[in-house]
C-alpha cells in the first residue's frame, strides 16, 4: 500500500509542479511519475455514441448551430368535465398563503376550466395536482396547423417556485414517429422540455454544457436548442423570452441513438449509489411504493432486478469492489462523467441530475448527464456569492462525492485516483478549453443577449442590484465570466486532494456518557498519510469563548471520544481533520442559524444510542 500512495504522491506532485505548486512537507509530492497514466482505453462495453445525432435531421440542420427557435404556444380551451381522484386543482391556504392541492371530487360542479395560471400553480411536482393544458404548438420547420396537436404542463423541481417557469409541451403524436398521424418534433422527438433556468444569470450554462459534451468520448450529450417563446391565451401574445430546448431522456432518445427501445433508464432524485429501504421491489418484482422517491423510470424494460443486485454489491464490503465495477459499469463513461463533473463544477450531482442507462438483456449501467444550470462557476455567481451559505468551498472536488459509496470505493482502489487525475487533464487540454468555450459563448451572444436583456428576461434576472442598466451589465460580466470557470474548478480538485476527505459526526448518549463519533465514511487520506483530529463541543454553532463544554485541543488519532453527559439542551459539535502537511478538512455537516451557515458543524440534543 505505501508504494501505491507514494505513486499517487508523485503523480498528484507532477501537476502541482506544471501549475506552479509544491509541498515542501511532503518531498515525494514533487516527483515525476515513473510512467504515464492513460485514463481511457477503449473496450468492448464502450456506449456508441455519434457527433451527427446532435444535429435535427431536417432542413434546418443546414443552418449553422448554435441557432435561435422561434416557438409560438396557443391557449386551447380546456375542461375538466368529471371527478378524477387522480388528478386535482390547488387552493390558497388562508394561513401560509401556499398553494394546496384538492382533488377533483363530487362536490365541484363540472365542467371546470383550466389555464395555463392552474399549470404555474403546481409547484409541487409530488402531489397528486398536475394540471395540463391544450395548446396549439408552433414552430420553425413544423407543420402549420391551427388545431390541438399539445399539451402543456410544469416541469422542473425546485426551479416551479420561481417567477418564471419551465415547461413541458407533449405533442399528440404516437411512437414510433414514422407511423404517427401528428409529425414528430424534427421527426423523432414528441415530448419537448423547455428550461428557463431562472437561477442561472447567464441563462445559457445548460446549453454551453451540453454542447461541450458533444466531443467528450464515452460521454452521451443531449439535444439542446436555444428557444425564443411567444404565448398566446386566446386573445393576445406575449413574449416569455429565452428557453433552452433540452432532449428528453425516454423511448425515443434510444430509438434516436440506434438504443434498444426496451432497455431501462433511471433519473436520480435522491440515489446517491448507498442503500436505501425505498428501493426495492414488490413481490410481483415492480418497483415499491416509495422506489421512484429515489429513482424515477423514464423508460423500462418491465425488469429492474439489476439495479437492486447492483446497489447490493456496491455496499457490500466484503465483495471485490474491481470485480463489482467491472460487472456494473464502463470504466471510460465512469470516469468521463466524474471528470467531466469536477470541470465543469457540477457539484449538485451526488444525489441526483444524472440518469443511468441499462441496455436490455444486460446489468451493466451507463451514467448519462443531465442538468448543468448550476455548474460551470454558478457557486461563484455574484447573488449566490451574496448569500454566502450556499456552497461549502472547502470540499468542492473530489470530496464532493465522498459520502456516495459508489464514487468513494472507487478512489480508494490503488491507481484509481490516478486515473482520475489523467482523465481531467485528459478533458481540460482537449475539450474542455478556455478558446472551445469562448468559441462558442460568442456564436451564442448574438442569439440571446437581445432577448434576455430586455422584459421579461432582464426584470428576472437573479442579480444583485435592479436598474435595468446594472442588470444588463451583471448579466454580461457573468457571461464573460464563464470561460474561466473550468481552470478554476481544476485548482480546486488539484487542491482537494491535498486535504483528508470528509466525514459525518454522530452523538449520543450511554451510561451517562456523552459519545461522540466521526468514524464514518472511515476518515481517509488520498496520499496515506496518518490524520489526527481535534474536537469542540459548544453551546452556539461559532464556538465563541465561553460557549465551549468540551474541548480536545490535542490532536488524536482516534475517531471517537466520549465525556460526563450534559444537561439536556442544544449543542454544536466539530470535528477537525489535519494531516501531517497541515492540510486540514471537517466534515459534511452543517447547520443553519438565521442567515448564517455553519460548515463542519453539526447539531445535537443529547438522546441515547440505540
Amino acid at each position: 500500500m505505501k508504494k501505491i500512495q507514494l505513486s499517487l504522491a508523485a503523480t498528484l506532485g507532477a501537476v502541482l509542479l506544471l501549475n506552479g505548486c509544491s509541498n515542501s512537507n511532503n518531498p515525494d509530492i514533487n516527483e515525476a511519475p515513473s510512467t504515464p497514466v492513460v485514463p481511457f482505453a477503449p473496450d468492448a462495453t464502450d456506449l456508441a455514441d455519434t457527433d451527427a445525432h446532435y444535429d435535427y435531421p431536417n432542413a434546418l440542420a443546414a443552418a449553422i448551430e448554435p441557432s435561435l427557435l422561434n416557438v409560438k404556444i396557443t391557449y386551447i380551451p380546456t375542461l375538466i368535465t368529471a371527478p378524477d381522484p387522480t388528478n386535482g386543482y390547488y387552493i390558497t391556504d388562508p394561513v401560509s398563503g401556499n398553494n394546496v392541492c384538492q382533488p377533483y371530487d363530487n362536490t365541484l360542479t363540472y365542467p371546470i376550466t383550466l389555464t395555463r395560471a392552474d399549470v404555474d400553480r403546481d409547484t409541487d411536482k409530488t402531489d397528486v395536482c398536475e394540471p395540463e393544458i391544450k395548446v396549439n404548438f408552433q414552430a420553425d420547420g413544423y407543420p402549420v396547423t391551427a388545431a390541438y396537436n399539445a399539451k402543456l404542463r410544469l416541469r422542473g423541481s425546485s426551479t416551479r417556485l420561481a417567477s418564471q417557469k419551465s415547461y413541458r409541451v407533449k405533442l399528440r403524436s404516437t411512437s414510433p414517429c414514422s407511423a404517427s398521424t401528428v409529425s414528430c418534433w424534427r421527426n423523432d422527438e414528441i415530448t419537448l422540455q423547455f428550461n428557463k433556468h431562472p437561477y442561472d444569470l447567464t441563462r445559457v450554462r445548460n446549453k454551453l454544457a451540453f454542447d461541450l459534451m458533444r466531443d467528450i468520448p464515452y460521454l452521451n450529450s443531449l439535444r439542446t436548442q436555444l428557444t425564443h417563446i411567444t404565448y398566446n391565451d386566446g386573445t393576445a401574445d406575449s413574449d416569455f423570452g429565452l428557453f433552452t430546448h433540452v432532449e428528453k431522456i425516454g423511448k425515443e432518445y434510444l430509438q434516436n441513438r440506434g438504443y434498444d427501445a426496451t432497455s431501462n433508464i433511471y433519473k436520480a432524485t435522491e440515489f446517491s449509489f448507498n442503500s436505501d429501504e425505498k428501493l426495492i421491489l414488490n413481490s410481483d418484482g415492480t418497483p415499491g411504493d416509495h422506489f421512484e422517491d429515489i429513482l424515477e423510470i423514464e423508460n423500462t424494460s418491465g425488469d429492474h432486478s439489476a439495479i437492486i443486485a447492483m446497489v447490493e454489491a456496491i455496499n457490500n464490503d466484503n465483495a471485490d469492489f474491481d470485480a463489482t465495477f467491472n460487472k456494473y459499469f464502463n470504466r471510460n463513461n465512469y470516469l468521463a462523467w466524474l471528470a467531466t463533473n469536477i470541470l465543469m463544477g457540477n457539484w449538485d450531482t451526488r444525489t441526483q441530475n444524472f440518469a443511468l442507462y441499462q441496455p436490455a438483456g444486460g446489468e451493466r449501467f451507463y451514467i448519462l448527464p443531465w442538468d448543468y444550470d448550476s455548474a460551470l462557476g454558478y457557486e461563484d455567481q455574484p447573488d449566490v456569492l451574496a448569500e454566502s451559505h450556499t456552497y461549502d468551498y472547502t470540499l468542492l472536488g473530489a470530496a464532493n462525492w465522498w459520502d456516495s459509496q459508489l464514487h468513494r470505493r472507487f478512489l480508494q482502489q490503488p491507481g484509481n485516483v490516478q486515473l482520475l487525475i489523467a482523465a481531467v487533464e485528459d478533458l481540460r487540454s482537449k475539450y474542455l478549453t478556455a478558446a472551445n468555450i469562448r468559441s462558442k459563448m460568442d456564436k451564442y451572444k448574438p442569439l440571446v443577449e437581445s432577448i434576455i436583456t430586455q422584459n421579461p428576461d432582464l426584470t428576472n434576472l437573479p442579480t444583485y442590484s435592479g436598474s435595468a442598466s446594472s442588470k444588463a451589465m451583471q448579466w454580461d460580466a457573468e457571461y464573460n465570466r464563464l470561460t474561466g470557470t473550468i481552470e478554476t474548478n481544476y485548482q480546486r480538485f488539484i487542491a482537494g486532494l491535498q486535504k483528508p476527505m470528509p466525514f459525518w459526526l454522530s452523538a449520543c448518549t450511554s451510561g451517562g456518557k456523552m459519545m461522540l463519533d466521526w468514524g464514518w465514511p472511515v476518515p481517509f487520506d488520498i496520499q496515506g498519510g496518518m490524520l489526527t483530529y481535534t474536537v469542540k463541543v459548544a453551546t452556539t454553532p461559532d464556538f465563541l469563548p465561553g460557549t465551549l463544554i468540551y474541548d480536545l485541543a490535542t490532536p488524536t488519532a482516534a475517531t471517537s471520544t466520549q465525556f460526563g453527559e450534559p444537561i439536556a439542551s442544544t449543542y454544536y459539535m466539530q470535528v477537525n481533520a489535519k494531516k501531517s502537511s497541515g492540510k486540514t478538512t471537517h466534515s459534511f455537516d452543517y447547520v443553519d442559524s438565521g442567515t448564517q451557515r455553519y460548515f463542519g458543524v453539526m447539531s445535537f440534543i443529547p438522546t441515547p444510542c440505540l
